[in-house]
C-alpha cells in the first residue's frame, strides 16, 4: 500500500508543475493595425490607395491568394476582389 500511495503522491506532484503559463498583463487592442478607420474604403480601388502610412507590416493580396495564418495584431491585411476593388480590411 505504501508504494501505491508514493506513486500516487509523486503523480499530483508532477500534475502540479504542468500549470499552464500566465496570459500576458495586457492583450493586444483588436485594432491595433487601425483597420476600423479604414473599413469607408471598402468597395474603392485598391490601386488608388496608399497603405504605407498604417503599420510597419502589410498584407495587401487578392481574394483567395494563399496567406500564412501566423497571427499579428500590428499587421494590416487588405484583400481585392479580381475588379480591383478593396473586398475586406483586418488586422491579423
Amino acid at each position: 500500500m505504501r508504494l501505491s500511495a508514493a506513486a500516487a503522491l509523486g503523480a499530483i506532484l508532477l500534475l502540479a508543475a504542468c500549470t499552464p503559463e500566465e496570459p500576458p498583463a495586457t492583450l493586444p487592442s483588436e485594432d491595433a493595425c487601425g483597420a476600423s478607420g479604414l473599413q469607408g474604403l471598402l468597395g474603392q480601388p485598391v490601386a488608388d490607395q496608399d497603405f504605407a502610412g498604417f503599420g510597419a507590416t502589410r498584407r495587401i493580396m487578392q481574394d483567395g491568394s494563399p496567406m500564412t495564418m501566423d497571427y499579428r495584431a500590428d499587421r494590416l491585411n487588405v484583400t481585392y476582389d479580381g475588379g480591383g476593388r478593396i473586398t475586406r480590411i483586418w488586422c491579423g
